[in-house]
């Protein structure tokens, strides 16, 4: 949404009107600055997409935001990889610390 100056009505009252709302109010005054936070608004909305993304990566079930339709259930995926891959990293080491006790091979 863009911020449209506002337009004076009446000066002699300080009356102006809100072309985006349509809403007659008061005049700030003179040495009053108005700041469009139009481009913050668009970057805070992009952060909001990215908080709603991690918060919903939370739920194995869901598909990351901007991926192919079908992706549901892809977090579940990529746990249960990586459990089986830390699982055997584990025992590998497991086994080769019994080895070298039991043998003395390595």
């Amino acid at each position: 949404m863009e911020m449209l100056p506002l337009i004076k009505i009446a000066p002699e009252y300080n009356l102006t009107l809100d072309p985006s709302t349509g809403m007659v109010g008061a005049a700030l005054g003179r040495d009053v600055v108005l700041v469009s936070l139009d481009a913050v608004n668009e970057q805070l909305n992009v952060l909001e997409a990215a908080v709603d993304d991690l918060y919903n990566s939370l739920d194995p079930t869901t598909a990351p935001a901007d991926s192919f339709p079908g992706r549901e259930g892809v977090y579940m995926n990529a746990g249960k990889l990586t459990n089986m891959v830390y699982g055997f990293v584990l025992g590998l080491i497991l086994l080769l610390a019994m080895l070298h006790a039991f043998l003395g091979v390595l």
